[in-house]
């Protein structure tokens, strides 16, 4: 148990998994009753339907973080 409600959903500003995708963003906002979600990375946002908007997992957050970093050390910062 992750200790999340069952009907909690993560909120703006959050790291959320899009479940359709499994992709791992940050959750900018709502637009047209869809989340507006941004990789941890950077890059261009993409739209998610409420319903596959979810809580990352432990390894979810690791592989986002990992992707960043990644991405950190290919752009020489």
């Amino acid at each position: 148990m992750d200790g999340h409600d069952e009907h909690s959903k993560p909120g703006i500003g959050d790291l959320a998994k899009d479940t359709a995708k499994d992709k791992v963003g940050v959750l900018m906002g709502m637009a047209g009753g869809r989340y507006l979600m941004r990789p941890t990375s950077g890059g261009r946002e993409w739209e998610v339907e409420p319903e596959h908007v979810d809580f990352p997992t432990h390894s979810d957050r690791l592989r986002a973080e990992n992707g960043a970093r990644n991405r950190m050390t290919r752009l020489g910062l």
